[in-house]
């Protein structure tokens, strides 16, 4: 068998379609890297590995096997070959084995390119080489199917058309066989004819055992095929002919269905077994917290998945969010994943909510007390927009901390849960979505409160919140605050610098705890504590388990755009500690009353240290009462969270807990945030494109050298 390979590898080298085929597939492989990794700074190549799999390797490996046995049976050299004392096996064998060799060299190259990437960002490592194992292995299995072509007729160009119509075919089948309803039919099919669907699933990024088992079943099954071809004609002329036919035929029915069991059986386990999370932020699994909630869980409990189970299409927009789901419905026997199709059953979601649920959106139902909990497609990813590209990216992945929090909350009784009202009447700013689930995360509802229809804050309000009012408060609903506070109710305060209209009621809530802001807002000379432009600032931070922990993040800044100064009188019964304050080198820059804008020129000679953000405690008669006032009414936006990667919103969530003290501790899984995608200067791309445009011209001007110099021989 050695001496097989050694002599057709030499050949493939020697002769100009060895080193044509190498060429080839590093220049397709160079181009696709460009565009799916160059240009959009990708840091994973399974885009380039997919498109160059598919239609790449499609044409490329029939055209580098089409000779393996037709040229020879065409020239009768394959007697000399059947007569060797080597088996037909180990022919076979040598033969594929070389083919193989010839495709490692291209994809060793590949392997290069991964810590090439690494030096321009992070890069999921293991991912992009479990890709490249996916690539090889398929690229193994259509050889062994052009093999086998190619003892079927004497004829080259026949033998790469048909083995090209056969690849065709089998990247395609999953398009037909997807539409059948029967299951049994269904996985016939796929443990069979479905190439492109296998490959897809190994580069997912949760490495699907079922593939693997795929690849190589379906490798041995045409090298036993070629055997039999050739042991076929090898025995034409003996006695024994029938004999051995018979026992071919039924030999290569045996094998077919043992390959067909074999790939049928592998579907049949359970995705948290056959499929292995090889992404970085382990995206496709969930953590050892969320397993430990689940093993508490005693009710039943149903995950309601919207999309049509037999559809690959319109399951998901990314099959990420089933693959945990199903996790989760494998860790207990209390948990049962149920699909909704919402086109067959468009009024399901009625039943729990008055939104419009998405495809691949969550409805998390305890069926033992009838709680429920929504989660959006969109709750589950967290997305920016790209300006110049008008492109949304994914930053995080939440699909773990959504359905997590949702099995704690259905779990709960009324009695558990904590309400926080939000002040509204006044124009207030609504606290964005991404900063409303820390607080709905914390077992906290948030609800709108209308000091007009009442005649005080709600008993059961544990939290009030007044976001960025800009018309001033009517002097009963100031009073009607300042009695919540009295009775010990705690509060966010959060003002702006555009209500600069009178607001004398409101400041009365301010006066409480000692505390005035004044007008205009902050205006930073210290280059180092403002962003782009000098009001928009980076304060710094006091110390308090508000800002615990910030500091020792990446940027340890949080950001405060156009803030205005706080300023507060110290009392006996009212503990003041700053936030956040400036630099001592800071001014006022004032702002006209009518019409909100700045007023030049304004006098830098008040330069002082300005607070932006303090937390007042007072005691009262019977217990304290806590606010924490911040003057940046944009501070809590998702615009100036992604400034400083996420602190404000840390912020926000520290805020929460020093103001509320929550009676059932609920687990909050992080969100797994997606890799950066990576920095690559534009001369070093250049540079990139020139390296592999000469390693594809070095390998053709070789490889013809070599050929030139035989044929001259």
């Amino acid at each position: 068998m050695f001496a097989i390979f050694k002599r057709e590898f030499k050949s493939y080298l020697q002769s100009f379609i060895g080193p044509l085929f190498i060429a080839v597939v590093i220049g397709l492989f160079s181009l696709f890297f460009i565009l799916f990794n160059v240009v959009s700074l990708n840091n994973n190549i399974n885009g380039t590995l997919y498109n160059l799999g598919y239609w790449g390797l499609m044409f490329m490996i029939p055209i580098l096997s089409m000779r393996t046995f037709s040229e020879e049976r065409r020239n009768r050299t394959d007697q000399l070959i059947l007569t060797a004392p080597v088996s037909v096996g180990g022919i076979v064998l040598g033969k594929f084995l070389a083919l193989c060799a010839i495709l490692a060299i291209p994809t060793l190259v590949f392997c290069l390119v991964v810590p090439v990437m690494a030096m321009f960002g992070t890069v999921p490592v293991l991912w992009n080489y479990i890709n490249i194992l996916g690539f090889f292995l398929y690229g193994v299995m259509l050889i062994s199917i052009c093999i086998f072509v190619s003892n079927l007729t004497d004829n080259p160009i026949v033998c790469a058309v048909v083995s090209i119509v056969i690849i065709l075919v089998g990247n395609l089948s999953s398009n037909f066989y997807g539409n059948i309803n029967n299951t049994v039919v269904k996985d016939i099919f796929a443990s069979t004819i479905d190439f492109s669907t296998r490959l897809a699933n190994m580069l997912t990024g949760a490495c699907d055992m079922t593939s693997i088992v795929y690849f190589i079943s379906v490798t041995a099954l045409f090298l036993f095929l070629s055997v039999q071809v050739i042991q076929k004609r090898r025995y034409s002329i003996s006695n024994k002919n029938f004999s051995i036919s018979a026992y071919s035929i039924v030999s290569v029915i045996v094998m077919i269905c043992v390959v067909v069991a074999a790939n049928m059986a592998a579907l049949q386990i359970p995705d948290n077994i056959r499929e292995v999370d090889v992404t970085a932020q382990n995206i496709y699994s969930i953590s050892n917290d969320s397993k430990n909630i689940i093993a508490g869980i005693k009710d039943d409990i149903t995950l309601y998945f919207f999309a049509n189970e037999d559809d690959e299409s319109s399951k998901s927009k990314d099959k990420g969010i089933e693959k945990v789901l199903k996790h989760y419905a494998s860790a207990s026997d209390h948990i049962t994943l149920s699909y909704i199709d919402p086109v067959i059953n468009p009024q399901f979601a009625k039943k729990y909510t008055d939104e419009n649920i998405s495809y691949s959106s969550v409805i998390v139902v305890n069926e033992t007390t009838g709680r429920s909990y929504v989660v959006n497609y969109d709750d589950m990813y967290e997305t920016t927009v790209d300006y110049n590209t008008y492109q949304s990216n994914v930053t995080g992945y939440d699909t773990e901390g959504e359905i997590t929090y949702a099995l704690q909350y259905v779990c709960l009784t009324d009695d558990d849960l904590m309400n926080a009202y939000q002040i509204k009447g006044h124009n207030e700013i609504d606290i964005p979505d991404k900063f409303s689930d820390v607080l709905s995360k914390n077992n906290v509802t948030v609800n709108d409160l209308s000091l007009l229809q009442q005649d005080k804050v709600p008993d059961d309000c544990s939290l009030l919140i007044i976001n960025s009012p800009m018309t001033d408060y009517s002097e009963s609903e100031a009073q009607m605050v300042i009695d919540y506070l009295n009775g010990g109710g705690n509060a966010l305060i959060i003002t702006y610098y555009q209500s600069q209209v009178q607001m004398d009621n409101f400041d009365k809530i301010l006066a409480f705890y000692g505390v005035s802001k004044g007008d205009g807002i902050v205006v930073e000379n210290d280059s180092d504590r403002y962003f782009q432009q000098n009001f928009y600032l980076f304060p710094y931070l006091g110390s308090d388990t508000i800002t615990e922990g910030i500091a020792d993040e990446a940027s340890g800044l949080v950001f405060a755009p156009l803030a205005s100064p706080l300023t507060y009188e110290a009392s006996d019964d009212v503990t003041i500690t700053p936030i956040l304050y400036t630099s001592d080198d800071a001014y006022i820059q004032k702002i006209n009353v009518e019409s909100g804008q700045l007023i030049e020129n304004s006098d830098e000679a008040q330069k002082s240290t300005y607070y932006v953000g303090l937390k007042a405690e007072k005691e009262l008669d019977s217990g304290s009462s806590c606010a924490v006032i911040y003057s940046s009414g944009d501070m809590f936006s998702e615009g100036a969270d992604e400034v400083v990667s996420g602190l404000n919103l840390k912020l926000f969530g520290n805020t929460l807990n020093a103001l509320v003290d929550f009676e059932t501790d609920l687990v909050t899984i992080p969100v797994k945030q997606a890799d950066s995608p990576l920095v690559i200067p534009a001369k070093t791309a250049i540079a990139m494109i020139s390296v592999m445009a000469g390693i594809v011209v070095f390998i053709l001007a070789a490889g013809l050298s070599v050929w030139i110099s035989r044929r001259k021989k």
